[in-house]
């Protein structure tokens, strides 16, 4: 049995817990099983069933050398980083859905991670509980990947589809979005392209070696601009418009980019509805492969936050990406295009 602490007991944080205990029989066989030692909080959960374990004090964790595993769920940049830093210092595996913190401080922390015998793990980072990031590190390993696309953002991928199939103003369905929780009170992240930005430069990285930052990208460009008249255009050609973020290997290195394009109806990405997400990977000897799944919420991000903590318990410290990073070229290939609404999108 190993010791495992869990920071943030949030959407993710709660659904991870609920898993844990859900399947225990499942990883007592899979890794000799999981133990909750602590859950660090804030916030009082006096009543709870799980108010023996939450404690408010980071040194806690830091201090008890029977916590092997810990999982960060917090999100946010600071503490999520300090505290993930501190824990690998202390000797332990970390594994994270934040995103944030990932595109921000990755590197980092996976030198910290090698130079201290342990792990970072970051597979519930994009997409969910799609399984793309160690599907990337180990079995697409063996290929030159060419280029990683898709759509990695729900609450856009939604608010899209309201705006085609209902008619809706762009404002309007982006207040569905928030009414049904898939969309935040502050949604400039998800708009704006901020968020698929970077996931595409956390997969990126892990498709080219090296680490690849928001400022890579040749272009970020969310929805906040797409026009009922673009969609409506877009729906009479046969086309429907989606946030599409990419990384694509040119003759001049790695060309980032987060923008919408009128797919095709013969793409696959063009039947991806709600808020789902679906990532395509193009490697010299596969060819090209396609992940699909739920892109976000408790238990979809849970299943991969569990899928880290039982590598990090299992294995053997996770050694560093043997890909060296590529140049990045910020100028995006010539693409053909159409006009909708008075607007140039790019089709694909």
């Amino acid at each position: 049995m190993t010791n495992i602490a869990i920071m943030g007991l949030g959407v993710v944080g709660g659904a991870v817990c609920d898993a844990l205990f859900k399947n225990a029989a499942l990883y007592k066989r899979l890794c000799g099983g999981i133990n909750v030692k602590y859950i660090l909080d804030k916030r009082d959960f006096s009543g709870s069933p799980l108010a023996d374990r939450v404690i408010n004090d980071i040194n806690v964790i830091l201090k008890d050398k029977s916590v092997k595993v810990v999982a960060e769920t917090m999100g946010g940049d600071r503490p999520a980083y300090d505290f993930s830093l501190a824990c690998i210092k202390a000797g332990k595996s970390v594994v994270t859905s934040n995103k944030l913190v990932v595109e921000k401080h990755g590197a980092e922390l996976e030198r910290a991670a090698r130079a201290n015998g342990v792990s970072y793990l970051y597979e519930a980072s994009v997409g969910g509980g799609i399984p793309v990031i160690r599907t990337l590190r180990d079995t697409l390993a063996v290929n030159s990947v060419t280029g990683v696309y898709g759509i990695l953002n729900g609450t856009t991928n939604f608010i899209l589809e309201r705006m085609e199939e209902c008619g809706e103003s762009f404002s309007g369905a982006l207040a569905e979005a928030q009414s049904l929780g898939y969309a935040e009170r502050d949604p400039s992240a998800d708009v704006e392209g901020f968020d698929a930005a970077r996931k595409i430069c956390i997969l990126a990285s892990c498709a080219f070696g090296g680490k690849y930052r928001m400022e890579d990208c040749a272009e970020i460009r969310g929805i906040t601009g797409v026009t009922p008249q673009s969609v409506a255009d877009a729906k009479a050609l046969g086309y429907k418009i989606k946030l599409i973020a990419g990384a694509e290997l040119s003759d001049n290195g790695v060309v980032l980019s987060v923008r919408p394009c009128a797919v095709r109806r013969e793409n696959l990405l063009y039947a991806v509805s709600g808020v789902f997400n679906c990532i395509c990977v193009k490697g010299d000897l596969v060819g090209e492969t396609a992940y699909y799944g739920r892109g976000a919420g408790g238990l979809a991000t849970a299943s991969a936050v569990v899928s880290d903590i039982v590598e990090a318990v299992s294995s053997r410290p996770v050694p560093s990406a043997a890909r060296k990073k590529l140049a990045v070229c910020k100028q995006k290939k010539t693409a053909e295009t159409v006009t909708l609404g008075g607007v140039e999108y790019e089709l694909v």
